[in-house]
């Protein structure tokens, strides 16, 4: 049976392909820099203990290896880290890499992670192993960014001009990422990973006032509006550049297709945005304060 190396596997999409792995019962072996805090989030899966800057803890999590989802986490050293994974499983023989990648993935894309991506896939496609390349569109989870100020102000803002984006549930995304890992006929394919249908900020706005049982209103604004609120986040200067890119992206219309890949993959509509809601209402909801110790 195939052995799956899983990097970036205590994060958002990893840590959901790592369940979605054992639930298949294939033998899982997850890439993690600190064991203890993996085993919190990951439970009692396989753990290799290893750096991506380290080569020769490369290895040895590769060794017995047929297969490597691939993401390390965005920043300005992830061509390296991700570039270092595809080599040194190339050198150990493994037969299938899968890649989390980006819709809009470009290497000549002005915005860094489209960048890095694009860089990281031609370099996926110079090294002679199978791939798979998964594009997943917007995020779901891009809107708990702003889940605290949405349960403050019951205002949902953002510069999207009133267009749609096909967002998509991470959990899919970890699921395609199963089927691509362990079933035989996916290599040499990218697929586009979207929800099940494009929808506004507006319609996010309805299915959050559902879910949390509290009015959400949705607020669209421009881009000037929008700057320096960014700043305000104090973000490393590549994720503001990013984060204002992909909305910028999102107002030209480059997220509104939807694609038939999800339900292709998974026998399955992909999830929508109700669902997201319901499972995440709580973090779009006002949390009682703490009462305050009694005094004499």
């Amino acid at each position: 049976m195939n052995r799956v190396l899983i990097t970036g596997a205590t994060g958002n999409v990893g840590a959901h392909l790592v369940r979605e792995l054992r639930t298949r019962s294939a033998p899982v072996r997850a890439l993690v820099r600190d064991p203890t805090a993996a085993a919190a989030r990951l439970g009692d899966a396989e753990l290799a203990h290893g750096d991506f800057d380290d080569p020769a803890s490369l290895r040895r999590a590769l060794d017995g290896v047929t297969r490597v989802y691939l993401c390390a986490a965005d920043g300005p050293r992830k061509v390296a880290h991700e570039t270092a994974v595809i080599d040194a499983a190339a050198a150990a023989g493994v037969e299938r890499i899968v890649k989390l990648s980006a819709l809009h993935a470009d290497p000549a894309s002005p915005l860094p992670a489209y960048r890095w991506h694009g860089e990281i896939e031609e370099h996926l496609h110079r090294c002679g192993v199978p791939a798979v390349v998964l594009r997943p569109a917007f995020f779901m989870t891009n809107l708990l960014m702003v889940a605290a100020g949405v349960a403050q102000t019951g205002t949902l803002a953002a510069p999207t001009a009133g267009r749609r984006a096909a967002m998509i549930d991470i959990r899919d995304v970890a699921a395609v990422a199963a089927v691509t890992l362990l079933a035989d006929p996916h290599a040499g394919h990218i697929y586009e990973l979207t929800g099940p249908k494009a929808i506004t900020f507006a319609e996010v706005a309805a299915a959050l006032t559902a879910a949390t049982g509290r009015r959400i209103t949705s607020l669209d604004l421009t881009e000037e509006q929008a700057r320096p609120r960014f700043a305000a986040a104090a973000l490393p200067d590549w994720l503001t550049t990013q984060l204002a890119g992909v909305f910028g992206v999102l107002r030209e219309g480059g997220f509104d297709r939807v694609t038939t890949d999800v339900p292709t993959l998974l026998g399955r509509p992909a999830r929508g945005i109700a669902e997201f809601a319901h499972t995440f209402a709580d973090a779009f909801t006002p949390q009682p304060t703490p009462a305050s110790p009694a005094t004499a």
